[in-house]
């Protein structure tokens, strides 16, 4: 999985730094020494990754308002580069996700760098693409027959060569054939992103039943080898409940010990020996895909929520709240959306952090019971 990244500096030695770190962990970076440059490439390309070391804090707060109200880039992950704590919090009331402070170091830039990029990896994609190289004929508004190349493949969805840029939002009418097939595929599909070089992302919307087999028979056959993200990002995950044992292994619900090694296995002694950890309510062992905002705050962070129970839940997030945090989180499922509001109890940067339900009336009660419901029902089907 490829990521690419718009690093807005005109300082050589952070230019250096940050340039070092990103290809160091397989990022690629466009560089554009000043704002006037970047805000043209946001308008024509899509970036997973911006970090913004700017002299003008105008610049900055010009590229943030940009970036967050464009097609393209609005969840694109924000990282500031900033001298001091004076603007820290309207820089994160922009958008930003990730701070780094002056003089950018190596280490500090790394470990950052790195707790973004498994944020990207884990919602980037919901599904494992497949790559491809195949011709399709092409059908959309006012243009008939017209030739695009294929480049991956996905259950719900693909990215195609254009060659040029569609209408936004177009509607596109597909015929291809996959290597080693012999049959036809015929799908339609909406346009939900492209980028200035006619490089597009297509989400089915219409795949005939016959596709459909043909479609799954060949990613199965060519997915069965591929490497898959470590991360990897769904809806609904439910998983088994992963707990460290008093030795500092990992023992799962189902009495598989998997050991700790290095930081995790610190990280995990740190969350077992402190006593905010130590629920008397049954958990639920899950993986659903969550929003959260501190308390009057209009920044969205994305999150994962896992180990729930009646009375709270562990939200995974590198960009941990601090304990005493009041937050407003919004789960979806396929039949619901729920909101909660809550309290941080227990705080740990670059994994995540404990929250205490505040639930206030019935419906708040029997919204929870409806969540648990759901993913004790997913957990028996899934068994």
């Amino acid at each position: 999985m490829n990521l690419s990244s718009l690093l807005v500096c005109a300082d050589e030695v952070s230019v250096q730094v940050l340039n070092g770190v990103l290809k160091e962990l397989g990022i690629r970076v466009e560089l554009c020494p000043d704002a006037v440059r970047a805000a043209v490439r946001l308008a024509q390309e899509r970036f997973d990754l911006i970090i913004l070391d700017c002299d003008r804090q105008a610049d900055v707060t010009s590229l943030l308002l940009e970036t967050r109200s464009s097609r393209l880039n609005d969840t694109t992950l924000a990282v500031a580069v900033v001298a001091g704590q004076e603007n820290i919090r309207e820089i994160f009331s922009l958008g930003v996700n990730f701070v780094l402070y002056k003089p950018v170091s190596y280490e500090r830039a790394l470990t950052s760098l790195r707790a973004a990029q498994s944020v990207l990896y884990r919602d980037k994609r919901r599904k494992a693409r497949a790559a491809v190289h195949t011709q399709a004929t092409i059908d959309y508004a006012g243009v008939e027959r017209a030739a695009a190349t294929l480049v991956d493949l996905a259950d719900d969805g693909m990215a195609v060569n254009f060659g040029k840029k569609l209408p936004p939002t177009c509607k596109v009418y597909f015929q291809f054939q996959l290597p080693g097939q012999t049959a036809n595929v015929r799908l339609s599909g909406q346009v939900v992103w492209q980028d200035w070089n006619g490089r597009a992302g297509i989400q089915f919307v219409d795949v005939p039943q016959t596709s459909r087999r043909i479609l799954r028979e060949w990613l199965q056959m060519n997915l069965s080898d591929a490497p898959r993200p470590q991360l990897p990002s769904q809806d609904v995950k439910v998983e088994q409940s992963i707990r460290p044992n008093e030795d500092g292994v990992l023992t799962t619900s189902r009495g598989k010990k998997q050991d700790l090694k290095g930081g995790d296995g610190e990280a995990a002694a740190r969350l077992r020996d402190e006593p905010s950890n130590r629920r008397e309510q049954i958990r639920y062992a899950c993986r659903l895909g969550a929003e959260v905002y501190q308390t009057g705050g209009p920044v969205r962070h994305y999150c994962h929520l896992s180990d729930l129970s009646p009375g709270g839940c562990y939200l995974e997030m590198p960009l941990a709240f601090a304990a005493g945090s009041t937050v407003e989180i919004v789960v979806r499922t396929h039949e619901m959306k729920l909101q909660l509001r809550g309290e941080v109890k227990a705080s740990h940067p670059s994994y995540g952090m404990g929250v205490l339900f505040h639930l206030n009336t019935k419906d708040e009660r029997h919204g929870v019971q409806q969540l648990i419901d759901f993913v004790a029902a997913t957990t028996k089907s899934s068994e």
